[in-house]
């Protein structure tokens, strides 16, 4: 669970404490049917006010998957392109892993090329698989420049997952 994940648990969990701790009041009262709404108003307030902080505070991460052919790449990128450039969405990292055939959309003979480049330049981290380059004879030297090589792609978008908290995205 990353920070942000656990501190709106914790944030949720409170509230729920409020509630639970709101009911049980002791007195005769209580048993009497004692109005209790105004806690339960309070407290659904308080919910509302939580949940819209917490949502501010978020700043998410995520991962493109790339596996397709060179007819594809131009939509591959057009996809990272709008996420980085939507105001709406506040992203802290956005990468694109790329195996199979869609290792060549960042390899110098990508049809998407200067798009890479620029979207590497604003940013975006590109990481190519180790394993899908040798079985299409690729070398780091047939990457554009800064292209990361990773072991395995399918590796390397199993622990952005897991162990970063990247949201996964599949394109085309």
């Amino acid at each position: 669970m990353g920070t942000h994940s656990r501190r709106r648990f914790l944030e949720l969990a409170g509230a729920g404490t409020a509630v639970a701790l709101a009911g049980c009041s002791s007195g005769p009262s209580d048993a009497e049917g004692a109005d209790t709404s105004t806690t339960e108003t309070e407290t659904t307030e308080t919910d509302e006010e939580t949940t819209e902080d917490a949502s501010n505070d978020i700043t998410m991460s995520s991962v493109f998957h790339f596996s397709e052919g060179d007819d594809h790449q131009k939509h591959a990128v057009a996809n990272v392109a709008n996420l980085l450039n939507d105001d709406s969405t506040d992203t802290e990292t956005i990468a694109l892993v790329a195996n199979g055939v869609g290792v060549k959309l960042l390899s110098t003979d990508s049809t998407q090329a200067e798009t890479v480049k620029s979207l590497a330049k604003k940013g975006v981290k590109f990481k190519a698989c180790h394993n899908s380059m040798n079985k299409l004879n690729y070398t780091k030297e047939d990457l554009l420049e800064g292209v990361e090589v990773v072991p395995a792609g399918v590796g390397e978008l199993t622990k952005l997952q897991a162990k970063e908290g990247y949201a996964y995205i599949k394109t085309p």
